[in-house]
């Protein structure tokens, strides 16, 4: 029997290191569920991207979506004006703003969710100030809303689209059955429910024996099939490996 398996059901990013896994023992397994893809169209985003220096706030909700609008502003050769105040949901997309345009980067330190980033000094007195959301296309509008309730004018630069996929349970459990233990990162609410949309009850005796890994609380309600359920808000490697490691 081998030992540690992890199915990883993250869209592939050059952060994901199946190498590294691979080198700490541990079986790197690709399953993901969803599939990031440009939009077919740039004509409404690129505007938004020209007249960028009318907006006072910059919020980016990824990583996803810093990468796509790195790649347009590259495309026009347009800078960032240094009058923005940009912040983000979590530390992976903090991090990688830093790289590409080093300036402060505002995020919540107690959960990585819109609710914190509301509660930001930032965001005390927008009444007026024109707030720029860069996104995929679709989610969540809790942060709009909370900053529509401040008095912010939200616009939403979409850069992104999704494709939510299937995956084959019967193939990952082929795939893990040599595994003494066998993990699953889940870390997108949208993905864990598509997850519970699988045929879920056919394969409930092994999915339960799973360990799962999530990065927020309502992931962890969503998926309430199994019964050992890891979250954390880091989601780099090694914080992975370290979970991995404990379990």
């Amino acid at each position: 029997m081998k030992d540690v398996a992890l199915i990883s059901t993250r869209p592939v990013r050059k952060e994901i290191s199946p190498t590294f896994y691979e080198e700490n023992n541990v079986t790197f397994l690709p399953f993901p569920l969803t599939e990031i893809l440009p939009l077919k169209e740039y004509e409404e985003f690129d505007l938004i991207l020209q007249n960028l220096s009318s907006y006072h706030h910059l919020i980016f909700i990824s990583t996803n979506a810093v990468d796509f609008f790195v790649a347009r502003m590259n495309f026009y050769h347009i800078t960032l004006p240094s009058s923005l105040i940009i912040s983000c949901i979590g530390p992976s997309t903090k991090k990688l703003l830093q790289e590409n345009f080093n300036t402060p980067v505002f995020y919540p330190r107690e959960s990585f969710d819109s609710e914190h980033l509301l509660k930001s000094d930032i965001f005390s007195d927008i009444k007026n100030q024109k707030i720029l959301i860069i996104r995929g296309i679709g989610g969540r509008e809790t942060l709009r809303k909370g900053l529509e309730k401040k008095g912010g004018l939200i616009t939403y630069g979409e850069c992104y689209t999704r494709k939510y996929l299937q995956i084959d349970l019967e193939e990952v459990r082929k795939s893990t059955y040599e595994f003494n233990r066998i993990f699953m990162l889940i870390t997108s609410y949208e993905s864990a429910k598509k997850f519970m949309q699988h045929n879920i009850t056919d394969h409930l005796g092994w999915l339960k024996s799973i360990h799962v890994i999530v990065n927020h609380i309502r992931l962890k309600n969503e998926l309430n099939i199994f019964s050992n359920i890891t979250i954390t808000e880091d989601l780099s490697n090694d914080s992975i490996l370290r979970i991995l490691k404990k379990n």
